[in-house]
């Protein structure tokens, strides 16, 4: 799923980020600060979205006390016991797969427009500042602008959703 690419100006700019600790006597500090690595979907540049994850969280409650930089470059698509914090620049004209993952995702158009589609066909159009509560629902995100898109995304690991006592799996269709 991730591929370290280069990047040209054609690209939309990159996100930087700020983290924040402690020092020895208490005091707020910044801990980490420097550009979001990316990664692409493809090698492909007129296809290819882009991902940054400036932070994940292991395990609940999360542990501010640690002095480790949980910044992840690739890795998996959602923490299964923490968070993910992630980015994901949509190229003009593209589209994702339909899919699905067991976590609920806070979903946050920075700029651009998306287009939502549900797996019965339903669709919404979002805009800058809009937010989906992602609920494990099947669905794909089209980008139908000339425009790059991006979206930033919380995901948090759910119980599978049950219907008619039957359990609804990660799904990834193309």
């Amino acid at each position: 799923m991730s591929i370290p690419v280069s990047f040209d100006a054609s690209d939309p700019v990159s996100a930087r980020r700020f983290v924040t600790a402690h020092d020895e006597k208490g005091k707020a500090i910044f801990r980490f600060e420097n550009e979001i690595p990316r990664t692409a979907t493809t090698e492909d540049p007129g296809k290819r979205a882009l991902f940054g994850v400036p932070w994940r969280t292991e395990g609940f409650p999360v542990d501010n006390d640690h002095a480790k930089d949980m910044q992840t470059i690739g890795g998996p698509i959602y923490q299964e016991n923490g968070s993910l914090c992630r980015f994901v620049d949509f190229p003009p004209q593209s589209s994702s797969p339909m899919h699905r993952t067991e976590t609920l995702d806070y979903g946050i158009v920075i700029y651009g427009n998306l287009v939502l589609e549900l797996d019965d066909g339903a669709e919404r159009l979002l805009k800058q500042s809009d937010v989906v509560v992602q609920r494990g629902t099947i669905h794909a995100w089209h980008n139908r602008t000339d425009d790059w898109a991006r979206m930033v995304y919380v995901l948090i690991p759910a119980v599978p959703v049950t219907v008619n006592g039957q359990k609804l799996s990660d799904v990834m269709h193309d």
